[in-house]
């Protein structure tokens, strides 16, 4: 997590202060969000550079409504992309929402107690996601990445790997990352 081997290795400034998500080191970053292996939840382009009506340092999150119930595992996968490219595809019942890409990472006091918590299988990294799931209009509500660290996390960081569900925080110190309230 946090700057890439990639990032080490150019003169480029790949992680900019306002980064939450990394746009990577093309144009963008497409990211999805699966249950398991193959129920896919989410298409995430985390932009580096704009084009057309993408703007740059911009998260455009869209999110299949008909799978919002939750699984044991989540995995999220990642890739680099130039402009132009075949954006991600949207699915009949969408919630879309777009959000900064700025994470100010602050001291968790108290964590919050609703929706699903998932551990990262090798990083000390979580996220967790509220959801209401009703028959009427399912949405994600919450969204909020956490790192354990001992100084505060780089504002730019790569989510991708397996998660698992767990039922509370690791020890340390937590970090949290502003919530996207869609």
């Amino acid at each position: 997590m946090g700057i890439t081997k990639q990032d080490e290795q150019t003169t480029a400034h790949i992680s900019p202060s306002q980064h939450q998500l990394d746009p990577g080191l093309k144009d963008w970053r497409h990211y999805t969000f699966h249950w398991g292996d193959h129920v896919k939840l989410v298409d995430v382009m985390a932009t580096r550079k704009a084009s057309g009506a993408y703007h740059a340092r911009r998260e455009y999150w869209v999110v299949d409504k008909a799978r919002l119930t939750p699984q044991r595992t989540l995995r999220i996968k990642g890739q680099d992309m130039e402009w132009p490219a075949t954006l991600p595809s949207t699915q009949a019942s969408v919630q879309e929402f777009t959000s900064p890409t700025s994470a100010t990472w602050q001291i968790v006091g108290t964590d919050l107690t609703t929706g699903m918590l998932y551990k990262h299988a090798t990083e000390d990294c979580y996220v967790r996601m509220a959801t209401t799931v009703t028959s009427q209009d399912p949405t994600v509500t919450l969204l909020r990445w956490y790192r354990t660290s001992t100084t505060q996390p780089s504002p730019s960081f790569d989510p991708r790997g397996t998660y698992i569900e767990v039922s509370s925080l690791g020890s340390g110190t937590i970090w949290y990352a502003d919530s996207k309230s869609p």
